[in-house]
């Protein structure tokens, strides 16, 4: 009895004849065929560390040599953490978690087959190498398999605060989460994990579950890759990188990530009901693609962002747009006034293409613009990820005209957290001036090339539906 890390500790130990544990072991192939090797000492250990559990039955042989070890193990307790604490390991702050499994050692390599892993509402399992060499830094291998993983059941480790734990943001009114990484645990070991899981949930009701998802992490000296990245998402594909180096006191970030036919209304799930309590259509639907280059730095994730510098290029396809938006941003009273009388319909879109700088986590679009079959939309401005700002405007031209039309731009202002719309004041817009339009049409042309969905060239077409909009405009 005694106390770890301040909470109290109670260890029971039961073993055979002490005396032939310190035998070497006389015959290697037991261990090939599944049996306790010669000279080994069954051994039976219960240990208790706060509301942590551990239990052990197997054996060990050769104390005074290789220490070998084998045996089948239970462990349960309120976080990985702790268990990682008293065990020497670098394991994350998760859910409460019960573990049960094979663990073997030989020298200074620990072996576990891990049968069952419930951390949370998660289900895992896998089999991993632990090498703990003197003089260097331990190193972590194998494969993680599952069948789910919730994101939040990793708390802290992936940002989301635990049930004890301080607000992700300590900033009032911000939407990034600016807890600081714990970086001193990337420099504390090396790791090569394979990750093939069934399903990856965010914990948002209102988005789809990742469903697979394959990568690699890769942790060495302080710096985390995060390879070969290979997610299906609604209907579509996200492949890339990521990586962090925790080598310094301001972490650097970088990530390459292409994404190609997610399709809007299963990734973001819009449940819609009119005062009837029918179904109504989603706010939009259609197929997204994306191409994605960022870097930044800093010691959270609001830090990283708010000095990321790069580019984003998106496209969307075969899409359509809900009148009650279109018509929530002012483009026609007409229109607005007809969807009082038989529903809320849909818009087809014809294309959807943004080209967004990002410098110093200021995001400015080179181009950003959404065409429908009654009007097109133009937004220009810009998005502080420091400061959480907005000062974006939409132009529209409609592509009817009546009295009522509405052609005043529309102002987006505010805060990530509070956005405000207000039209701006003064005449009404009466058209778009061809040189406006045409110093669009080269940022598109220029985004052409930047499209590799793989799969098919609706991306590609979608691009030079837009670049046609703008061409039919401009002359």
């Amino acid at each position: 009895e005694g106390r770890m890390g301040g909470q109290p500790l109670l260890a029971t130990l039961r073993t055979g004849e002490l005396l032939q544990a310190f035998d070497p072991v006389l015959d290697p192939g037991a261990e090939a065929r599944g049996e306790s090797p010669a000279g080994a000492l069954p051994t039976h250990l219960r240990v208790r560390v706060g509301a942590a559990r551990l239990a052990f039955d197997g054996s060990v042989n050769d104390l005074l040599g290789r220490f070998g070890l084998r045996g089948r193990y239970q462990a349960s307790g309120p976080s990985l953490a702790a268990m990682g604490s008293a065990l020497g390991l670098t394991l994350p702050t998760t859910r409460e978690f019960a573990i049960q499994g094979r663990l073997t050692r030989e020298g200074t390599r620990w072996f576990t087959a891990v049968q069952s892993a419930t951390i949370g509402r998660s289900r895992l399992a896998g089999e991993f190498m632990f090498d703990t060499p003197p003089g260097t830094v331990p190193l972590l291998a194998g494969r993680l398999r599952g069948s789910v993983l919730w994101l939040e059941d990793l708390g802290p480790a992936v940002g989301v605060p635990g049930d004890d734990a301080a607000p992700a943001s300590s900033k009032p009114g911000r939407v990034l989460p600016d807890r600081n990484f714990d970086l001193p645990s990337l420099r504390a070991m090396n790791a090569n994990v394979l990750v093939a899981l069934d399903r990856l949930e965010s914990g948002s009701p209102r988005l789809q579950a990742v469903q697979p998802l394959g990568a690699r992490i890769v942790l060495k000296d302080g710096v985390l890759n995060i390879q070969d990245i290979d997610a299906k998402l609604a209907q579509g594909r996200i492949r890339g990188q990521l990586q962090l180096d925790g080598r310094a006191a301001l972490a650097r970030w970088s990530t390459q990530l292409t994404g190609a036919g997610l399709q809007i209304e299963r990734w973001i799930l819009q449940p819609r009901v009119d005062r009837e309590g029918k179904a109504l259509p989603p706010y939009a639907t259609g197929r997204l693609g994306a191409r994605i280059d960022l870097a930044g730095q800093g010691r959270s994730t609001a830090e990283l962002l708010g000095s990321a510098n790069g580019r984003a290029v998106l496209h969307w396809t075969r899409g359509t747009l809900s009148h009650l938006v279109v018509e929530g941003a002012g483009i026609d009273i007409a229109e607005a006034l007809g969807v009082l009388v038989r529903g809320d319909g849909a818009l087809p879109v014809t294309c959807g293409a943004a080209d967004l700088r990002i410098v110093k986590g200021v995001i400015r679009p080179e181009v950003m613009l959404v065409d429908t079959r009654d009007s097109t939309i133009w937004l220009d401005g810009s998005v502080s990820l420091a400061s959480e700002q907005m000062q974006m405007v939409a132009r529209v031209a409609p592509k009817d005209f009546s009295p009522l039309t509405l052609r005043t731009p529309l102002h987006i202002d505010g805060t990530l957290s509070d956005p405000s719309l207000s039209l701006e004041k003064g005449p009404l817009l009466r058209r778009l001036v061809p040189a406006a339009l045409l110093a669009v049409l080269n940022p598109l042309a220029a985004l052409l090339p930047l499209i590799d969905m793989g799969e098919d060239d609706e991306a590609r077409q979608a691009l030079s539906s837009c670049q046609s909009v703008v061409a039919r405009r401009g002359g």
